[in-house]
């Protein structure tokens, strides 16, 4: 072909015109066009053919016209615009538990009279039922509804959890699974997702020798003492009219003790709810909710909510007192300066899991030095043990090392975790009525207020990362 040939036939050539780009997303929920621009003279793309050429990429579902219009009056070319899209799934409704009864926690807080009197007569301990007394109603989950993709595939729908009915004692299922009923008259409580509607074993008299050890599923009421070495157990509450030696008392409930405990440094209440008590002394009571007592003389105090201190007495004397929440008293310490520990922000028990959780590390990291050593001795022995012998001992060096390692892992998140909780649970207070004697130490998040003068009328509280004391900022009574 001559030069004037391939002139004629390059001018012959039309130039390009305008250029629509598809773009479907991987999971087929939107669809993106471009314009690409045409060359000079070239011709525009049409409405017509924009559309034919969306279908053609398998669009069949959420096509919007309008948006295409407004793309090619536009004409940004190389801006992406929407044109379709897929309608989402409607995922179903949860199934929900409707409770019929109050699942609020019971205070266990005496009532105050007046004059800085309390009557540990009358307290929020239970809930009455009647037999066949309606609990809990289930709604039921719903199915949802599926979604569709632009090319008109089906877009799975999450169907509403079910929940199960709680379990318990004494209670009736219906057929339909929908209803919880009380199978006799008592009392009910919710501890730890279960519905329990208790009788109550009542002992008249004092629980000693006589009646031995009581481990009672349901709530124990004892009209005298209990004798220094007995240990009692309950799911429900307990309520005690007279004196606790140095026994043992575990309830999943509210524990009530009419006067008080005598330690002897063996004395040990845990309760799943409150704890109410006149005095302890050289003792120990961990509740999962508030602590209400009159006096604490060298005891252990850990509350999961508050501790109230605030009676005729309301003192608290040597030991340690720590609340999630805020603990209230009329005094902390004594003038012969008792060490005196209170804390709050924090459950006690998780300053302990702490403590412990280091020494593991601690312990840990020792067993993974020996390893180290082990690994010395044999690269230098290699040659003199038998290899059976030093296959058993490096395989066991190898699969201990994982194990301490991944075990050492785990302690060190949870230890963050712990310590990261420590150092912003700000919100706990301590307030005082009267007096805070020299030698208590005031612990909130990471700081520790140690008080060397007499302090009164306070609260104390953190603020700019230390804990300060100011005003009492509450009113006795």
């Amino acid at each position: 072909m001559s030069e004037n040939e391939r002139d004629v036939t390059s001018e012959q050539k039309p130039p390009a015109g305008e250029t629509l780009v598809v773009e479907i997303t991987k999971d087929e929920r939107e669809v993106r066009v471009r314009l690409m621009a045409p060359e000079p003279g070239g011709d525009r793309i049409e409405f017509e053919a924009a559309k034919e050429k969306i279908l053609q990429a398998g669009v069949t579902h959420g096509f919007n016209e309008q948006a295409l219009r407004g793309a090619l009056y536009d004409r940004k070319y190389g801006e992406p615009y929407i044109v379709a899209e897929a309608t989402p799934a409607q995922d179903g409704g949860d199934a929900k538990l409707i409770f019929h009864f109050s699942t609020d926690e019971r205070t266990g807080r005496p009532r105050e009279i007046g004059g800085g009197r309390v009557d540990y007569k009358s307290l929020d301990l239970f809930v009455p039922v009647s037999e066949g007394q309606l609990l809990v109603t289930k709604t039921p989950a719903t199915a949802g509804n599926p979604g569709t993709t632009v090319k008109g595939k089906p877009i799975k729908e999450r169907p509403g959890r079910d929940i199960a009915l709680p379990k318990g004692k004494n209670i009736v299922i219906n057929a339909e699974k929908t209803e919880v009923h009380a199978k006799t008259s008592g009392f009910v409580e919710l501890v730890k997702g279960s519905v329990n509607v208790s009788n109550v074993y009542s002992i008249e008299g004092d629980c000693g020798p006589n009646v031995g050890n009581i481990d009672f599923d349901g709530s124990v009421k004892i009209s005298g003492n209990v004798l220094s070495g007995h240990v009692l157990k309950a799911t429900g509450s307990v309520v005690i009219e007279g004196v606790v030696g140095a026994s043992e008392i575990i309830a999943g409930g509210n524990v009530e003790i009419k006067l008080g405990m005598q330690g002897v440094s063996k004395g040990r209440i845990e309760a799943g709810g409150s704890v109410s008590l006149m005095y302890i002394e050289r003792g120990t009571v961990i509740a999962g909710g508030s602590i209400t007592v009159d006096a604490s003389i060298h005891s252990i105090l850990e509350a999961g909510d508050s501790i109230y201190a605030k009676g005729t007495r309301g003192n608290i004397i040597g030991g340690r007192a720590g609340a999630a929440k805020e603990i209230v008293v009329n005094s902390i310490g004594s003038d012969s300066y008792a060490q005196t520990e209170v804390e709050v922000g924090v459950m006690p028990q998780k300053r302990a899991r702490l403590t412990h959780l280091e020494k593991e590390r601690e312990r840990l990291t020792g067993e993974l030095h020996k390893i180290n050593q082990l690994d010395a001795y044999l690269e230098k022995s290699k040659e003199k043990l038998e290899t059976d012998t030093y296959a058993k001992l490096h395989r066991s060096g190898v699969e201990n090392r994982r194990a301490y390692n991944e075990l050492l892992e785990e302690h060190e998140a949870e230890i963050s975790e712990l310590k990261y909780e420590m150092e912003h649970a700000t919100e706990g207070k301590v307030h005082v009525f009267d007096t805070v004697h020299p030698g208590a130490r005031i612990i909130i998040a990471s700081d520790v207020y140690k008080v060397n003068d007499v302090i009164q009328y306070t609260t104390f509280k953190y603020r700019d990362g230390m804990v300060v004391s100011g005003a009492c900022e509450i009113k006795k009574g």
